[in-house]
């Protein structure tokens, strides 16, 4: 008879190496022992072949739990093909489920049949004295083995703890997994949240590199014509993509977005999570020379035919006000690159008659006011009171 340690990756499998795993008891290895007719040699055997999956276990359950930390927060994951949770799993431990139905083989009774036919092969777990649960009540009586015996039990109940505690976070990860996507609004910001980690990648490049085209204008164009809500395909494609597709998935749907509201591609990135909001700014930004913000006369702006510069201190209120920075809880940017895109892209909508202070003048003022304590929504109120003043919806 030929026991097969093969194991089907799939959920399956799994659920049957966690219900082997929980059969272990000393009595289950003694019983093996005794039943098996076990020599020193094959004992010692045993001893080295489980010592050998322990460390490789130890490897395997650490890089478990690294990527347990961040699987659940990530809409898609770097994975060459994408499996079920429960199949990556698997294949993240795959040594130690190999080590383990090489275990579980070594104590299976020996049965010398000849192999007719493939009925002959029959599944290890079946078989395997280990998850047994029958005594003979005599268990090991041939003394000079005894210290042995005590080493094999010993380092078999080390492995199969570290087992079962490295099985249990596969189900308690694979438990989140479905928690998360029961909740559309939670499932929703870890996109976001992903979306926002690739995209600062793409800009990033684009601002060492130049300009590097993901999308076509066909491929957009198409898309435009034929979106779909997010509420369709978001729960049932989780962790269904790698994050190549979420770089590019992520940009088209973010322009697709915005282009309703009339953005154009850089506001769409800049409001990608507001577009009506963005549109709102834009129309503001347009509307500037009709606020009567305190500006300050220069050479520069004479030379080019302006009015004047406008006040530091009320564009860094504007900063604020027009929500494209993260800050932290006591009111500090932790995006600056993504305010000083917003600052340059404005200067390219306004077609007024004044000029903007340059960007370091304006980091300086609102530096000012951090230093003054000034929270960051008492910035953005103090925009919007040109707006009220003017009667236009802040």
């Amino acid at each position: 008879m030929l026991y097969s340690t093969i194991i089907s990756r799939d959920e399956t499998g799994f659920n049957q190496i966690w219900s082997a795993a929980q059969e272990f008891e000393e009595q289950n290895v003694l019983e093996a022992i005794l039943s098996c007719k076990f020599t020193k040699k094959k004992l010692e055997q045993t001893l080295n072949l489980v010592r050998m999956y322990q460390s490789r276990l130890n490897i395997e359950s650490m890089d478990l739990v690294e990527f347990s930390e961040t699987f659940i927060e990530e809409y898609a994951t770097d994975h060459n093909k994408c499996f079920h949770i429960t199949e990556k799993l698997i294949r993240r431990i795959g040594t130690t489920i190999t080590g383990s139905m090489k275990i579980f083989r070594k104590f299976c009774p020996v049965v010398r049949r000849r192999l007719d036919d493939v009925g002959n092969i029959v599944p290890v777990l079946d078989y395997s004295r280990l998850t047994f649960r029958q005594f003979q009540g005599q268990f090991f009586g041939i003394e000079v083995y005894t210290g042995l015996v005590k080493t094999v039990l010993h380092e078999l109940a080390t492995f199969f703890y570290h087992l079962i505690t490295t099985l249990k976070v596969c189900k308690d990860m694979i438990r989140q997994e479905q928690e998360v996507m029961g909740d559309y609004e939670r499932l929703k910001k870890i996109f976001e949240k992903s979306c926002d980690k690739v995209l600062k990648c793409v800009r990033e490049v684009n601002e060492t590199f130049g300009q590097i085209k993901i999308i076509s204008d066909e491929e957009l164009s198409e898309r435009r014509k034929n979106a779909r809500p997010m509420r369709e395909w978001l729960v049932p494609e989780y962790h269904a993509h790698d994050k190549k597709w979420l770089r590019r998935e992520g940009i088209i749907l973010r322009l697709v977005s915005g282009n309703q509201y009339g953005l154009d591609d850089m506001a769409c990135m800049l409001w990608a999570k507001n577009p009506e909001w963005g549109r709102k700014v834009c129309d503001v930004v347009v509307k500037l020379d009709s606020l009567h913000i305190p500006f300050k006369q220069s050479k520069k702006a004479a030379a080019q035919g302006k009015k004047g510069t406008f006040d530091g201190r009320v564009m860094a209120y504007l900063l604020k006000w027009s929500k494209v920075s993260s800050v932290s809880p006591d009111g500090k940017v932790i995006d600056e690159v993504n305010e000083k895109r917003f600052y340059q892209y404005i200067q390219t909508i306004y077609k007024g008659e004044y000029l903007f202070p340059t960007w370091p003048a304006v980091c300086g003022e609102r530096r000012l006011c951090y230093d003054h304590e000034i929270p960051v929504q008492e910035m953005a109120d103090s925009f919007a009171v040109y707006l009220r003043q003017q009667d236009i919806a802040a």
